[in-house]
Protein backbone atom coordinates (compact mmCIF):
# COMPACT_ATOMS: atom_id res chain seq x y z
CA UNK A 1 0.00 0.00 0.00
CA UNK A 2 1.49 3.37 -0.91
CA UNK A 3 0.15 7.02 -0.04
CA UNK A 4 -1.29 8.05 -3.69
CA UNK A 5 -3.10 11.49 -2.80
CA UNK A 6 -4.05 14.06 0.06
CA UNK A 7 -7.56 16.35 -0.87
CA UNK A 8 -8.07 19.74 0.63
CA UNK A 9 -11.61 20.70 0.40
CA UNK A 10 -12.13 23.86 -2.02
CA UNK A 11 -14.93 25.99 -2.14
CA UNK A 12 -13.63 27.48 -5.31
CA UNK A 13 -11.02 25.31 -6.97
CA UNK A 14 -10.12 27.43 -9.33
CA UNK A 15 -8.99 29.69 -6.67
CA UNK A 16 -7.19 26.90 -5.30
CA UNK A 17 -5.37 26.38 -8.51
CA UNK A 18 -4.72 29.89 -9.16
CA UNK A 19 -3.12 29.79 -5.19
CA UNK A 20 -0.70 26.51 -5.54
CA UNK A 21 -0.36 26.97 -9.29
CA UNK A 22 0.05 30.65 -10.02
CA UNK A 23 1.76 31.36 -6.60
CA UNK A 24 3.09 28.37 -5.32
CA UNK A 25 4.56 27.41 -8.30
CA UNK A 26 3.24 23.77 -8.53
CA UNK A 27 2.76 21.94 -11.22
CA UNK A 28 -1.13 21.13 -12.57
CA UNK A 29 -1.31 17.57 -13.44
CA UNK A 30 -5.56 17.25 -13.96
CA UNK A 31 -7.67 20.23 -14.39
CA UNK A 32 -11.42 19.37 -14.42
CA UNK A 33 -14.42 20.79 -13.24
CA UNK A 34 -14.29 20.91 -9.64
CA UNK A 35 -11.04 18.67 -9.35
CA UNK A 36 -7.34 20.12 -9.61
CA UNK A 37 -4.31 17.67 -9.17
CA UNK A 38 -0.96 19.39 -8.25
CA UNK A 39 2.29 17.54 -8.21
CA UNK A 40 3.87 17.99 -5.07
CA UNK A 41 7.14 17.17 -6.70
CA UNK A 42 7.38 13.41 -4.94
CA UNK A 43 6.93 10.83 -7.24
CA UNK A 44 3.66 9.18 -7.05
CA UNK A 45 2.19 11.41 -4.62
CA UNK A 46 -1.04 13.91 -5.92
CA UNK A 47 -2.08 16.97 -4.24
CA UNK A 48 -5.37 17.69 -4.67
CA UNK A 49 -8.36 20.33 -4.00
CA UNK A 50 -11.49 19.67 -4.69
CA UNK A 51 -15.12 20.43 -3.98
CA UNK A 52 -15.69 16.90 -3.73
CA UNK A 53 -15.19 16.35 -0.24
CA UNK A 54 -16.74 19.35 1.85
CA UNK A 55 -15.05 20.75 5.23
CA UNK A 56 -12.90 17.35 5.56
CA UNK A 57 -9.02 16.13 4.41
CA UNK A 58 -9.23 12.94 2.23
CA UNK A 59 -5.96 10.89 2.25
CA UNK A 60 -5.97 7.94 -0.27
CA UNK A 61 -3.93 5.23 -0.65
CA UNK A 62 -2.99 3.30 -3.71
CA UNK A 63 -2.85 -0.72 -3.71
CA UNK A 64 -2.71 -3.24 -6.83
CA UNK A 65 -5.45 -5.28 -5.95
CA UNK A 66 -8.50 -3.89 -4.22
CA UNK A 67 -10.01 -7.48 -3.26
CA UNK A 68 -7.01 -8.60 -1.34
CA UNK A 69 -6.81 -5.53 0.09
CA UNK A 70 -10.38 -5.75 1.60
CA UNK A 71 -9.89 -9.48 2.57
CA UNK A 72 -6.83 -8.65 4.35
CA UNK A 73 -9.08 -5.69 6.34
CA UNK A 74 -11.98 -7.98 7.27
CA UNK A 75 -9.81 -10.97 8.53
CA UNK A 76 -8.71 -8.02 11.26
CA UNK A 77 -11.61 -6.79 12.04
CA UNK A 78 -13.14 -4.07 9.90
CA UNK A 79 -16.06 -3.88 8.17
CA UNK A 80 -15.83 -2.63 4.25
CA UNK A 81 -18.98 -1.71 2.68
CA UNK A 82 -18.83 -2.55 -1.22
CA UNK A 83 -16.32 -0.93 -3.33
CA UNK A 84 -17.52 1.98 -5.50
CA UNK A 85 -16.15 3.08 -8.83
CA UNK A 86 -13.70 6.10 -8.63
CA UNK A 87 -12.17 8.64 -11.16
CA UNK A 88 -9.65 8.00 -13.28
CA UNK A 89 -11.76 4.25 -13.89
CA UNK A 90 -10.39 3.38 -10.25
CA UNK A 91 -12.22 1.13 -7.66
CA UNK A 92 -12.48 2.69 -4.23
CA UNK A 93 -13.40 1.66 -0.10
CA UNK A 94 -13.74 4.43 2.28
CA UNK A 95 -12.94 4.19 5.54
CA UNK A 96 -12.72 7.12 8.87
CA UNK A 97 -9.78 6.82 11.13
CA UNK A 98 -10.21 7.10 14.56
CA UNK A 99 -10.66 10.96 14.36
CA UNK A 100 -13.10 10.97 11.74
CA UNK A 101 -10.73 11.43 8.59
CA UNK A 102 -11.44 10.26 5.79
CA UNK A 103 -9.57 7.42 4.11
CA UNK A 104 -9.78 5.90 0.81
CA UNK A 105 -8.04 2.97 -0.60
CA UNK A 106 -8.31 3.00 -4.53
CA UNK A 107 -7.07 0.25 -7.57
CA UNK A 108 -6.81 0.97 -10.64
CA UNK A 109 -8.39 -1.12 -13.00
CA UNK A 110 -8.02 -1.29 -17.08
CA UNK A 111 -9.84 1.71 -17.68
CA UNK A 112 -6.94 3.71 -15.63
CA UNK A 113 -4.48 5.37 -17.29
CA UNK A 114 -1.33 3.45 -17.63
CA UNK A 115 0.36 6.08 -15.36
CA UNK A 116 -1.33 4.87 -12.68
CA UNK A 117 -1.65 1.24 -13.25
CA UNK A 118 2.24 1.97 -13.36
CA UNK A 119 2.01 3.53 -9.83
CA UNK A 120 0.47 0.42 -8.19
CA UNK A 121 2.78 -2.27 -8.49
Amino acid sequence: MKLHEIELAAKDPEASKHFYHELLGLPVRVDQQGLKVFDPGIGGLDFDTSNHNRGRVRIAFLVYDLDQTIAALRAKGLHILEPFDSHLGMRGIRLEDPDGNLVIIHAPTERSPEWLRSQAK
